[in-house]
C-alpha cells in the first residue's frame, strides 16, 4: 500500500523536494467547499488555523495507472507524483500530527457532538478521555466528505497549524513525470531531483496506445 501526493511544479513543491517536506493547507485552501462549513463551539483550539495534508491512499493500479487521477491531480499528465511507502511515511509523521486516517465518503454528514467525548463509549483501558474526545471531534470534522469524492481515495494528517512538515526521505519509493510536463519544468524538476541524488527513483507516466490507462515507464539517463 502507497501513498501519492499530486503536485505542479511552483516554488513551492520544488522547496518540498529540496527540504524533505509537505505542506499543510488551510481548511479554506481545500476544493471541497463544504469543508469547514461546521463551527464547533465551546472549543479552545481555532480550528480554521489547522493544517490539513491531503494525499491519496491504494495500489499503484488504482492511483498510478488512473487517467481520472492524473487528469484531475496530475495537473493533466503536467505535473508529477511522489510516491511513499505508507507504513514508512506515516511512521516518520505521526508523532507530529493531531490525528491521521482515511476519508469516509457518505451521502450525508454525520452530525455528532465532538465534546460529548466518547459518544457514550467507555474509553479502552489507558487511553486518556481528552484524547479519545478530540479524536472523535477530528474524525467528525475533518475526515467525512461527500460521497461525490470517494474516487479520491483521500488519506489525511491534521496539524494545530498551517505550515509544512519534513518526513524521512527513506520513505519517498519514487517521482513519477507526467509525459505532458513542460520542458523547461522537467529540467528544472530533474535539476533538483539529480542534487538530491533520486534520479534513481524516477519513472514517467504516459497515455497508453489503444487504451484508457496510464502506463508508467522508467527514466534513462
Amino acid at each position: 500500500m502507497n501513498l501519492y501526493k499530486f503536485q505542479t511544479i511552483n516554488n513551492l513543491s520544488l522547496e518540498g523536494l529540496i527540504k524533505h517536506s509537505l505542506y499543510f493547507a488551510r481548511t479554506d485552501q481545500l476544493n471541497d467547499p463544504t469543508e469547514g462549513m461546521f463551527a464547533l463551539e465551546g472549543h479552545s483550539k481555532d480550528l480554521k488555523k489547522f493544517g490539513i495534508l491531503s494525499m491519496t491512499k491504494g495500489e499503484p493500479s488504482q492511483i498510478e495507472n488512473s487517467p481520472f487521477m492524473w487528469a484531475h491531480y496530475g495537473n493533466e499528465l503536467k505535473g508529477f507524483c511522489l510516491v511513499f511507502s505508507f507504513d514508512s511515511f506515516v511512521s516518520s509523521i505521526e508523532n507530529s500530527v493531531l490525528f491521521n486516517d482515511d476519508v469516509h465518503y457518505q451521502s450525508g454528514r454525520t452530525l455528532l457532538d465532538p465534546l460529548s467525548g466518547d459518544q457514550g463509549l467507555e474509553p479502552p483501558p489507558g487511553v486518556d478521555h481528552d484524547v479519545l474526545r478530540d479524536k472523535n471531534m477530528y474524525r467528525n470534522l475533518f475526515f467525512q466528505k461527500p460521497k461525490e469524492f470517494e474516487n479520491e481515495r483521500e488519506y489525511r494528517f491534521i496539524t494545530e497549524t498551517s505550515d509544512s512538515l519534513q518526513y524521512d526521505k527513506k520513505s519517498l519509493s519514487k517521482i513519477i513525470i507526467g509525459e505532458r510536463m513542460e520542458s523547461c519544468d522537467e529540467t528544472v524538476l530533474l535539476s533538483v531531483l539529480g542534487n538530491l541524488g533520486l534520479l534513481n527513483k524516477v519513472e514517467y507516466a504516459y497515455v497508453q496506445k489503444d487504451s484508457f490507462k496510464i502506463q508508467i515507464g522508467k527514466f534513462f539517463l
